[in-house]
């Protein structure tokens, strides 16, 4: 039994964490292609770009067709596909490709193919093989003309409402004038998906700067606390290429952060410390005043006398509530590369989510909640209150990527550590288990 159960421990992250494949489904009308994080619909009969989705946070409607799907015109007459699309692809599975897939569109002396590999980024690429000249219609993300760029080897336009780009670039020599001259053999690298740089910068890494620059000029691309929250992402980066690993690079960049705001959760512990050393003489004024006055005035100087702020420790947790945030965004914004970047420890993907991805993580926290919470409780009554919310809060986020769970992990573990510490160096003495759950002292 032993070694059937540690057989199944062995392949059962293989099953529940490999990388899915594309998927293509066809229709009478069109073709969809969906990736992990995209969802491609493609015309049957025309051969454009229908409609496009991505996947993070929900599915979200990027693109609509709009005489704008990389159409191919003939002196302005668009082309009829001739026959049926073709669909190919690499790393065939029983369930689609594992690398990437490939549709063919035939109209006669133009031949247009989709390419879609799988991976992180939001770039697929469109090859035009055409014995004479033709045009090709570029998709636009928004109905707004002012936040299109035309550059020298690009072509951009910017929705600001939804944060989304299409990003083309062209080979170098070609005009246009919101189509693309193609004659002979062309390749198109698109890139249309949410404003994240980090995958910008991969897709064309040449000339990101340059990118940067212009599209900074688009009303909307730019917000005002990129500088910021930039600063923080490319941190992150950075310890993922000194540690070649995401999973280690959060939990690197949880403790760096935690040691660095380390005076904010000390202030708030020593607060919670010096108003816990209180509570009898709080308890002794609530028992001997019972009118609600005297009682606040008798409060007021005790905490006079003793040097203490009750307000203070949530003055700390509301400074560090919207750090807190930031930092959860900084973590979130890697989903997709979470999915691609090899796994962490038993995790093979990070972006996924749901009990069976992390139960682990579940497990962890409640446990390392449970101790914390028997350190900082006072009585009986409040560690109940406490476990309570240590059990529930955790199955919030369990649908949460495991990368996000594991921030929140790692938080949760040195949150511990630094209570132990504090709550031993000042003598403060929590609740045992047997005092929990009522049992008597052991002899």
């Amino acid at each position: 039994m032993r070694r059937v159960v540690a057989i199944l421990f062995a392949v059962l992250p293989l099953f529940l964490f490999a990388v899915e494949p594309i998927k293509v489904t066809r229709s009478d009308e069109e073709i969809v292609v969906l990736t992990k994080f995209e969802e491609y619909h493609f015309d049957l009969k025309k051969g454009i770009l229908k409609d496009f989705y991505t996947l993070v946070d929900g599915r979200k409607h990027v693109f609509t067709y709009g005489s704008d799907g990389f159409d191919v015109l003939d002196e302005g007459t668009p082309l009829k596909v001739i026959e049926e699309p073709i669909i190919t692809g690499e790393g065939r599975t029983s369930e689609g490709f594992s690398n990437k897939v490939q549709i063919v569109y035939n109209y006669g002396f133009v031949k247009k193919i989709f390419t879609i590999e799988n991976n992180e980024n939001y770039l697929f690429f469109v090859d035009i093989e055409s014995s004479k000249p033709v045009e090709i219609t570029l998709p636009r993300v928004s109905l707004d003309s002012s936040t299109d760029r035309y550059m020298e080897n690009y072509f951009a336009s910017f929705n600001p409402k939804l944060r989304t780009l299409v990003l083309i670039k062209h080979d170098e020599g070609l005009s246009f004038e919101e189509t693309l001259k193609v004659s002979g053999h062309k390749r198109i690298s698109v890139f249309l998906g949410p404003n994240k740089r980090t995958l910008i910068k991969k897709a064309f890494p040449e000339d990101y700067e340059f990118l940067m620059k212009t599209l900074g000029n688009v009303p909307g691309f730019n917000k005002w606390y990129d500088s910021v929250f930039y600063g923080l992402v490319w941190f992150f980066w950075w310890l993922k290429d000194l540690t070649k690993s995401f999973g280690w690079a959060i939990v690197l960049f949880t403790l760096i952060v935690r040691l660095i705001l380390y005076p904010l959760y000390h202030a708030q512990t020593k607060s919670l410390i010096n108003m816990r050393k209180l509570q009898p003489r709080i308890e002794a004024i609530k028992k001997k005043y019972k009118d609600p006055t005297k009682q606040q005035e008798a409060l007021l100087k005790l905490y006079r006398e003793a040097g203490v702020n009750p307000a203070s420790g949530c003055l700390m947790l509301l400074i560090q509530f919207p750090i807190f945030i930031l930092l959860w965004s900084v973590i979130r914004y890697y989903v997709e590369e979470f999915a691609y970047s090899g796994g962490f420890l038993i995790w093979k993907d990070l972006s996924a989510g749901g009990f069976a991805n992390n139960w682990l993580f579940l497990v962890i926290t409640i446990v390392a909640s449970y101790y914390t919470t028997l350190l900082t409780s006072q009585d009986v009554r409040t560690a109940w209150q406490g476990l309570i919310m240590s059990i529930i809060f955790p199955f919030l986020f369990v649908g949460l990527p495991s990368g996000l769970f594991l921030y929140y992990t790692t938080n949760t573990l040195i949150q511990l550590a630094v209570t132990y510490y504090t709550y031993k160096r000042y003598k403060i003495k929590g609740i045992t288990t047997r005092e929990l759950l009522g049992l008597p002292k052991k002899a």
